[in-house]
């Protein structure tokens, strides 16, 4: 892999790492480990469109009333919402057929970050199951517009002090898989998560998370197992292509896993 010149890896949480992308024109890695990114991610391996990114459940609902044909998948409270097609389910969307549709996706938290980075250069869903490509196409991303890289742990929207130790785990996957130096600041919690990984195993990181124990309780143990596949993909990476005028006002975002050129840094 090329190593950008003078290009640095930032790794911060949360509604603060979203506002860092958007205020340095960063290349923003929105991680939500278990679940949003995999399901994302899958979704377009599979052939969907392209994936509509809403922060409410209302403006889902209200995208489908003006585009009936799309499929609405996501989640609150780790449960599918009600008259939504499919959960926030990596396992449930690798038996979905999705061939050719058009998805509207929200969850708790990883929905959120990903309509917050609007502003960054680009912005890329992460996931352990597509590392190494991710890691490729965020390298790109930054050698061509001159910029740095914010790897953005997603966190929990209803509390922003949480540390959500799965998102992290997740960003030090990705991390590692670029060769591009870590700022000074973030090599500390890189050390700390990558150090867990090798001991212990990023599955078992997963499920000792707090978000990861609940999601066992909820019967989803099985999801938790597939987004700790590492390099499970190889061919899809979801970039923001569009930015999505709701029906109901606000902005969603157009999510693609195509080719280089429809991921232009905004």
């Amino acid at each position: 892999m090329t190593r950008p010149n003078g290009v640095e890896v930032h790794l911060m949480a949360g509604e603060a790492g979203c506002c860092w992308a958007r205020e340095h024109r960063a290349v923003a890695v929105v991680v939500d480990a278990l679940r949003a990114s995999a399901t994302i991610t899958l979704l377009l391996q599979r052939g969907a469109s392209d994936v509509i990114v809403v922060k409410e459940v209302s403006e889902a609902y209200a995208y489908r009333r003006s585009h009936p044909e799309t499929l609405l998948v996501g989640e609150r409270g780790g449960l599918k919402v009600t008259g939504f097609d499919f959960g926030n389910s990596p396992t449930e969307i690798q038996r979905a057929d999705v061939e050719g549709k058009c998805v509207t996706f929200t969850s708790t938290t990883g929905a959120q970050r990903l309509v917050d980075c609007l502003g960054a250069a680009a912005i890329v869903v992460g996931t352990p199951i597509s590392a190494t490509a991710v890691a490729r196409r965020v390298a790109a991303l930054a050698q061509a517009a001159n910029t740095p890289i914010v790897i953005i742990p997603a966190g929990l929207a209803a509390d922003p002090d949480a540390i959500a130790e799965e998102d992290w785990l997740g960003a030090a996957v990705l991390a590692a898989h670029l060769d591009i130096p870590l700022s000074q600041a973030s090599a500390k919690p890189f050390e700390h998560y990558q150090g867990l990984i090798q001991s212990s195993g990023l599955l078992a990181g997963f499920l000792n998370s707090a978000h990861g124990r609940q999601l066992v309780q909820l019967g989803f143990a099985h999801d938790i197992r597939v987004c700790a596949q590492v390099d499970l993909i190889t061919d899809v990476v979801p970039i923001l292509t569009a930015v999505v005028p709701l029906p109901c006002g606000g902005q969603g975002v157009r999510l693609r896993g195509g080719n280089m050129e429809h991921a232009t840094p905004l």
